[in-house]
């Protein structure tokens, strides 16, 4: 089972994560006002609950042992953090550059402290008050935690029946403490994330032992493959800002993991199509680069003089354009940059960082970190 590709997932991803960059570039135009980039955030949840179901497929079998765990422990770290590290390393040495030639940086959220903590993976487990440096990265520190987490539930699983319970415990944890302790619920990052993160992703580890068994299989194909979609639309454009319901998302993408997992209907075969798999193979570099991104954009904005920002109420900063024809031109080369750099990034850092810490010596190796197919 370990050696199955999930093509039409891989493509999923590709495209959620050119949504959170979408949703992180604020500018007048009328993409950003689209109400499916304004509610992207919800798409990180899209990417804990396929984490989930691809992790438990890749592994679920062989967590058994200390060599094992070890292993697991060691290809994890390797597929996250060479590409954090650097990333995290690009924006200090902007804020290096600032702090020399302004005598102004490292502010709270860019601290000095903060640089240990996001190195160490532990800036999104409540240290901080708020976001620090590169701040997709905070679902980062939240998943490689619950990979752990996922470890040691398989390791004292003495049968299938037993891990599937207690995942079920675990995915209720995590909800359970959003919705008694949380201030902000499905929104929470830098405080209660790491209870979102074990939300979604155990829902996807369920979801995987749902596919597994063959449930439902035959209720499939290319209606059934756009009524979901469909319906998913809607709730990503009507239901967020409504709090209670947004507790529904991941449920709702765990449907979607198991249904296109199935690769059974006609957007299946568009989304197994190679262009989508390319998005799919570089989505976590498109995720961890793109904030680097927009720093750069608005940080050239300045340097040249051109007062082409605005600040908005929440804080983050807005490209305004004269019309909003010009920004959605923006939008669009802010995006074909962030999958250009993304291409980069995936070839020359992500790849060669796994094999730099031992998880792709052989061919072999190389072959099952390409199966494991994990986004985040």
């Amino acid at each position: 089972m370990g050696a199955h590709r999930f093509r039409v997932l891989d493509g999923w991803r590709g495209l959620c994560a050119l949504g959170v960059a979408l949703f992180h570039f604020q500018t007048n135009g009328h993409i950003a006002a689209l109400a499916l980039v304004r509610n992207a955030w919800l798409f990180v949840d899209f990417f804990f609950v396929l984490s989930g179901f691809v992790i438990a497929h890749a592994y679920a079998q062989k967590l058994s042992s200390g060599p094992e765990l070890k292993t697991f422990t060691l290809r994890r770290f390797a597929r996250l953090w060479p590409l954090h590290a650097a990333m995290l390393a690009a924006l200090v040495g902007l804020e290096l550059y600032r702090f020399a030639v302004t005598g102004t940086g490292f502010a709270a959220e860019r601290s000095v402290f903060s640089i240990f903590t996001n190195l160490a993976l532990i800036q999104s487990l409540g240290v901080h008050d708020r976001l620090t440096w590169n701040t997709p990265a905070w679902s980062i520190s939240t998943e490689f935690y619950t990979y752990l987490v996922f470890a040691g539930v398989c390791a004292v699983s003495g049968s299938t029946r037993m891990r599937t319970l207690l995942c079920g415990l675990a995915a209720l944890i995590g909800i359970g403490v959003l919705l008694v302790f949380s201030r902000y619920g499905m929104r929470e990052t830098f405080d209660w994330g790491f209870f979102r993160c074990l939300y979604g992703f155990f829902l996807g580890a369920l979801t995987y032992d749902v596919w597994k068994r063959g449930w439902l299989t035959k209720v499939r194909g290319s209606v059934l493959e756009i009524v979901a979609l469909a319906c998913a639309a809607a709730y990503m454009i009507f239901v967020p800002g409504h709090h209670a319901f947004e507790y529904f998302a991941p449920p709702l993408f765990a449907g979607l993991v198991w249904l296109f997992a199935g690769e059974s209907g006609v957007i299946s075969r568009f989304m197994a199509q190679p262009v989508v798999g390319a998005l799919g193979r570089w989505s976590y570099s498109i995720y961890m680069v793109h904030m680097l991104v927009i720093v750069l954009i608005f940080s050239a904005l300045d340097t040249l003089g051109l007062h082409w920002t605005a600040l908005l109420p929440n804080g983050s900063e807005s490209v305004v354009l004269q019309s909003p024809w010009e920004a959605d031109v923006l939008m669009l080369a802010y995006l074909a940059v962030v999958t250009a750099f993304a291409a980069l990034t995936w070839r020359f850092l992500e790849m060669p960082g796994q094999r730099l810490f031992g998880a792709a010596r052989s061919p072999a190796a190389r072959a099952s970190i390409v199966s494991d197919n994990i986004p985040l």
